[in-house]
């Protein structure tokens, strides 16, 4: 599969005749900005910002790639105005989902170009088998086709998929996937976005309103205690041991332009005790994620 990937544009899907374009899977302009440009980032392999790229059509890349792209990197020169955006639409949990252009949706679809991007990147160069394979199942999912589409069409709009947006003090920048479940941080200076792909929006089903906003107090209470905390892992670690924990799975009805979210349906007779989340499971969750994200808490 590799060789053939090697002569198909990321967008379109379609051969690449002739000279081929390179996207940047994070824009060139926003990497200059942030400064990390030659700075590494490390999963399964080490690379370079500036070196996660994969082979496009030059008109696919130049004209929809780049004008999506845009729009999103105007929503981030506000930072502030972008963060309130996403807070007002937080609570929104639509049954019948379309693609619209909401911050929310916009925003969603590009953080989830840029995951399907990085394991499509990976795919192209890993000499490491089973890695391989995960990232050919990865980049194989009915979702990266509905992202595809969308940022050829210039909206938002993919499987349902809790995004959740955090302020810090701290304004360097990181970035971070998990495979399974399909997750992605992406901290840009002091807003940190967390963004849990395909989950049905089951993830913001349990955390949300007072939850959430217990965990945002958490996170600020962290860095008052210590300004080198990683307090935007505190908030991947947290999100992610809960959404391993969750005692449902999402389904979902589609056709070309709906999505009909059947996830957070029940016929059951008790379904706040059926899909309770169990405590002791969730502890150790966070322990074990915590663990490996390298977050140590104070007694």
């Amino acid at each position: 599969m590799t060789s053939e990937l090697k002569k198909l544009c990321f967008f379109c899907s379609k051969p690449i005749e002739g000279k081929k374009s390179m996207e940047h899977i994070i824009p060139n302009s926003l990497l200059g900005k942030l400064g990390i440009k030659e700075e590494t980032v490390t999963g399964e392999r080490k690379t370079q910002y500036s070196r996660i790229k994969v082979p496009s059509h030059k008109i696919c890349n130049n004209e929809f790639g780049s004008a999506y792209e845009d729009r999103v990197l105007e929503l981030l020169e506000d930072p502030d105005n972008l963060y309130d955006l996403l807070i007002s639409e937080e609570n929104s949990l639509p049954t019948t989902y379309q693609p619209d252009n909401s911050a929310n949706s916009i925003i969603t679809t590009w953080l989830s170009k840029i995951f399907y991007g990085l394991f499509y990147d990976d795919l192209l160069k890993t000499n490491n088998e089973p890695w391989r394979e995960i990232c050919e199942s990865i980049i194989s999912s009915q979702n990266f086709e509905f992202v595809r589409s969308s940022y050829a069409n210039g909206y938002g709009f993919q499987l349902p998929s809790s995004l959740y947006v955090f302020k810090t003090n701290n304004s360097a920048t990181d970035l971070m996937t998990m495979a399974s479940p399909s997750t992605i941080l992406f901290k840009i200076k002091n807003l940190t976005f967390i963004l849990c792909i395909c989950d049905g929006f089951l993830t913001k089903n349990y955390l949300f309103g007072e939850n959430l906003g217990r965990l945002r107090s958490w996170i600020k209470e962290e860095e008052l205690n210590n300004a080198n905390f990683p307090s935007h892992k505190l908030a991947f670690g947290e999100i992610l041991a809960l959404r391993t924990c969750i005692p449902k799975s999402p389904i979902f009805i589609s056709s070309e332009n709906q999505i009909t979210n059947m996830s957070t349906f029940t016929m059951a007779a008790n379904p706040a005790k059926q899909y309770q989340i169990d405590d002791d499971s969730l502890s150790q969750a966070r322990s074990e994620i915590f663990t490996s994200l390298n977050i140590n808490l104070a007694s």
